[in-house]
């Protein structure tokens, strides 16, 4: 008997309300902007929550902190509307820089307590030979956040959001950026869409280094869509919170 026996894996496309943490502006649309881009349409409303400030990733030297901020904002705002964000949120955390995983925790904490997501997507912190520690940290802060969040002894970054929590039903959790996918969901339809909302997001590129990525998506979907009736496929781990334990 396997842990999927005792707790199927949940439906991705019955959330309602889905909770996005990224380690940079970036990464949601990037991992699986696709399947957002299809709960979107299927009226399911996304938050994005990310992480980090992402300013070691602007491509312009010239640029100042305060206007590569605008930048990055620039390029999510236009993203957004294009998979179809809800909401955007920002936690500010030094990208590639130092910062406490359980302040990270408890800023998790806050968002799914406050924003009530029935399920949470993240990048998958497990993943082999992963050597960014912002993807690994956001993983791993989301893995915890979405076991402990019922539990409001532990306490997130904001007392009055966890007074005020009425409680509520988390169903799943959603890795990409995995190579452990127990799911690939077909992106055919919506593969434009994914790949408009990535051209956004030129602070981080150089049109040559656009193309390579676009290409390397290209590449990806196909890859993991072979012998399947599709095209373009977005791998996910795709797990009940309770499975984040003890494997029990």
């Amino acid at each position: 008997m396997t842990i999927e026996t005792i707790l199927p894996t949940p439906d991705v496309f019955s959330a309602r309300r889905v909770l996005c943490v990224q380690p940079h502006y970036d990464d949601n649309d990037i991992g699986a902007g696709g399947t957002l881009a299809r709960l979107a349409r299927n009226g399911a409303e996304l938050f994005y929550l990310t992480v980090t400030d992402d300013l070691m990733g602007i491509v312009d030297p010239s640029l100042s902190p305060e206007a590569a901020t605008e930048a990055l904002r620039r390029d999510q705002a236009e993203a957004g509307p294009i998979i179809g964000v809800r909401e955007h949120h920002w936690l500010g955390y030094p990208d590639a820089g130092e910062y406490n995983y359980y302040a990270l925790r408890r800023d998790v904490l806050k968002y799914i307590r406050l924003l009530r997501p029935d399920f949470v997507f993240a990048p998958d912190p497990w993943l082999t030979y992963e050597a960014h520690r912002d993807h690994i940290q956001t993983g791993l802060a989301v893995a915890e956040a979405a076991l402990f969040y019922g539990l409001t002894r532990i306490p997130s970054s904001d007392p009055a959001v966890d007074a005020a929590y009425p409680g509520h039903s988390l169903v799943g959790v959603a890795f990409y950026y995995t190579r452990e996918p127990n799911v690939i969901v077909d992106v055919s339809d919506v593969w434009e869409t994914k790949l408009a909302a990535v051209r956004c997001y030129r602070a981080q590129f150089t049109p040559a280094g656009m193309e390579e990525l676009l290409l390397a998506l290209e590449f990806k979907s196909r890859q993991v869509a072979a012998g399947m009736n599709f095209e373009h496929g977005e791998p996910l781990k795709v797990l009940h919170p309770s499975a984040l334990h003890c494997g029990i």
